[in-house]
């Protein structure tokens, strides 16, 4: 090994895998499933990426973040891989002639699928990668993000699908995230519900004064805890998480719409909640909580789902009725507990029928 080389903190696929564990419970509901992450860690060679604290980067060179956007259930039929090499190559060409040089990918959400995106392109590209991530959780649109409340532009904006079709958009106004998000959503409805996108050039200051540093050690040491726990009992003593319900899925609505998927989710409290339901909305992510008729959690925070027998993190994608589950609640990062950090959820928690203030889960 070479001298340079010894400080580096070098993930290997057991780190990984651990990370995908961990993002998935972190990305409440969304995010992508483990499995989908999984499979693409599969499709690396050798694993060995190097993670930098944000306060490592140099400061002439920025981090930027790639992911899928689309339905998760796309996603699992589909697989993916590819079109995240094509956005991210087409946007570190893009701006480098525009003076920025990249020299680092991110994750732009927590989730198991789109935080190993990232990883597979820094693992391919020999990038390092930072331990950070845009919010602290999965998010369904890119209006609801750390990025739009602190007004760091998604510009430009590059798609791109399996195909090798790829798509740069420069927005008239770079703050306006409705029009990035529609742009995105209608390429990954055009190209079959499921694209790679990637956006957001960022500083180490930025990332740092704005984002959520620090959230992909969380997801190992959260990774780490699924793998050794034993039972939810242990897993409540290793995890920095509530316990808000455990029950069995007495019903499951879903449907795809727009690139997103809907629902709600009902549950028949066993294991000391016999008697009460909870009922979880989500829109890719887990948006609301209630249990008897009452709300107990809204976005951000995390309202965050694990099979209660098997101890795995599980997202909308992956449940099915008649499973037992356990239902976890997590504060989202402090930087969203501003007033835009609520309004910004406000059009689709109208839309499931919730009109009220936020309500953490404490």
């Amino acid at each position: 090994m070479e001298v340079e080389d010894i400080d580096k903190n070098i993930l290997d696929k057991t780190d990984v895998e651990s990370i995908i564990l961990g993002a998935t419970f972190f990305g409440a509901g969304g995010g992508g499933s483990a499995e989908q992450g999984f499979e693409l860690l599969n499709k690396i060679k050798e694993v060995k990426v190097e993670l930098v604290h944000p306060e490592e980067m140099k400061p002439h060179e920025c981090a930027v973040m790639v992911a899928g956007i689309g339905a998760p259930r796309a996603f699992r039929e589909k697989g993916f891989g590819p079109e995240a090499l094509k956005a991210f190559e087409l946007i570190q060409r893009t701006s480098y002639l525009g003076g920025r040089p990249i020299g680092y990918l991110m994750a732009g959400e927590l989730g198991g699928f789109n935080t190993m995106v990232p990883i597979y392109v820094a693992a391919l590209k020999k990038i390092p990668f930072v331990d950070a991530d845009g919010n602290g959780r999965a998010v369904p649109e890119l209006n609801t993000t750390l990025y739009s409340i602190y007004r760091i532009p998604p510009y430009p904006l590059v798609l791109s699908n399996s195909e090798g079709d790829s798509v740069i958009a420069y927005l008239a106004d770079p703050d306006n995230t409705e029009a990035a998000e529609a742009i995105a959503r209608e390429c990954s409805v055009l190209w079959g519900m499921l694209a790679a996108f990637s956006t957001w050039i960022v500083t180490r200051e930025q990332i740092l004064s704005y984002l959520a540093p620090g959230t992909i050690t969380d997801c190992l040491e959260a990774g780490n805890a699924f793998k050794e726990a034993e039972d939810l009992e242990d897993l409540n003593s290793r995890i920095l998480a509530k316990e808000m319900f455990i029950g069995k899925i007495s019903r499951l609505e879903t449907k795809t719409e727009g690139g997103f998927d809907f629902g709600k989710t009902v549950l028949e409290g066993e294991s000391g909640y016999e008697g009460s339901i909870m009922e979880i909305y989500f829109k890719n992510e887990n948006m609301l909580a209630k249990i008897d008729g009452k709300v107990v959690a809204t976005v951000p925070d995390l309202i965050c789902m694990v099979d209660a027998d098997e101890i795995k993190p599980l997202t909308n994608a992956d449940i099915k009725e008649s499973q037992r589950i356990a239902i976890f609640g997590v504060q989202a990062p402090e930087r969203w507990r501003c007033r835009k950090g609520y309004e910004c959820w406000k059009k689709i928690l109208d839309k499931l029928g919730y009109s009220g203030e936020y309500i953490s889960v404490g």
